[in-house]
C-alpha cells in the first residue's frame, strides 16, 4: 500500500512538474491532431482523422534550451485499437545535453504483424523502450533498455510510465559516439536549427549512439497557411531526408512551418510514413488544447 501511494504521489508530482515547465517563462506549447492512413492492400489507402494527439513544447533561456515531443494514437479512436506512442525530451545547456526517450516497442512490418502484437500484448506483455543519452560536446553516451509495464499504458499516462522507468533499472545496451564539431545532440534540436537556418547544407545530429545527417531537399513558400478556418500566416513547406552515417539508411518526412509572427519556426503540418502500409500526418490544432496560447492566430 505504501509503495502504491508513493508511486502515485510521484506521478502526481511529475504531472505538476511537466505542467509547470510548459508555463515557464518563454515556454511554448502546441497541440496537433493526428490523421492516419492505412494501406491494407498496395492499391489503396484508408484514411481516418483524429486517431491521436501530439504535443510539442519548446523553451529557451540564456543558458538552456528545451524541446519535447509527445505523440501517440488513441486506442479508442485508432484503427485496430492500435496503441502506439512515444515521448522525447532534449535539454541543452551549452555543450552539455541530456535526452530521454520513451516509446511503445513496435517493429511491425505489416498490418498482420500489428494485429498479432496487439493480441499478444492483451495477454499481459506490455514492453516499452527507454533511451537515455548524455552529451558533453565531444561524445554522446546512450543506453537503451526495455521495461515491462503491468498495463498497456496510453499516451495520456506518460507520468506513470516515466515513474516506472525510474524505478525499473533494467539492464540495457550502451553506445558511445564521438561528436564532430557543430553536431547537434538530438533530433529535435537538429530539426529546429534546420527550420531556423534554412540552409540546404546537412546538419549532423546524434541519436542512440549513431550519427545522422539531416538535409532539406525541397522547399515551397506559402503566402498564408490555412488549416480549417484558421490562418497562420506565411509558411514554408519543406521536405527533409535523414541519412544514417552507420549504414546509409534514409528516412524522409515533410514539415510545413511558419516563418513570421507567433508561429515562426513552429511546425504547422508534419507528414511521415514509418511503414509502407501506414502514413501519419500531424496538423496544428491549438484550439483543441486548452493550455495552448492562441496569440497571433486569426480565426
Amino acid at each position: 500500500m505504501i509503495r502504491r501511494l508513493s508511486a502515485g504521489a510521484f506521478a502526481l508530482a511529475l504531472t505538476f512538474a511537466l505542467t509547470a515547465a510548459l508555463h515557464a517563462a518563454g515556454a511554448e506549447r502546441h497541440h496537433y491532431r493526428i490523421t492516419a492512413r492505412v494501406r491494407p492492400l498496395v492499391v489503396f489507402w484508408i484514411t481516418r482523422d483524429g486517431v491521436g494527439d501530439a504535443v510539442l513544447t519548446r523553451s529557451q533561456a540564456s543558458d538552456e534550451t528545451r524541446y519535447s515531443l509527445l505523440i501517440g494514437s488513441d486506442p479508442e479512436r485508432a484503427p485496430f485499437h492500435i496503441n502506439r506512442w512515444g515521448y522525447i525530451e532534449e535539454e541543452i545547456r551549452g555543450r552539455e545535453a541530456r535526452l530521454t526517450g520513451l516509446m511503445t516497442q513496435s517493429d511491425e512490418e505489416s498490418i498482420a504483424q500489428a494485429e498479432s502484437n496487439i493480441r499478444s500484448q492483451s495477454s499481459g506483455r506490455h514492453p516499452f523502450k527507454v533511451i537515455e543519452t548524455t552529451a558533453d560536446g565531444e561524445r554522446a553516451t546512450s543506453r537503451v533498455r526495455v521495461i515491462a509495464a503491468p498495463e498497456d499504458y496510453t499516451v495520456r499516462q506518460l507520468p506513470i510510465l516515466l515513474d516506472l522507468a525510474q524505478r525499473e533499472r533494467t539492464e540495457g545496451t550502451s553506445r558511445v559516439v564521438r561528436l564532430p564539431e557543430g553536431a547537434r545532440p538530438g533530433f529535435l534540436a537538429a530539426v529546429a536549427d534546420a527550420m531556423r537556418e534554412g540552409s540546404p547544407n546537412p546538419i549532423t545530429y546524434a541519436y542512440y549512439g549513431r550519427l545522422y545527417a539531416l538535409r532539406r531537399t525541397r522547399t515551397q513558400r506559402i503566402a498564408d497557411f490555412q488549416s480549417g478556418a484558421t490562418a497562420y500566416g506565411p509558411a514554408i513547406a519543406a521536405e527533409f531526408v535523414s541519412t544514417s552515417a552507420h549504414d546509409g539508411e534514409q528516412t524522409r518526412f515533410s514539415i510545413t512551418y511558419g516563418t513570421a509572427g507567433a508561429f515562426a519556426e513552429v511546425p504547422l503540418r508534419v507528414t511521415y510514413q514509418p511503414r509502407w502500409w501506414m502514413q501519419v500526418e500531424l496538423t496544428i490544432d491549438d484550439a483543441a488544447d486548452a493550455l495552448a496560447a492562441a496569440d497571433g492566430v486569426r480565426r
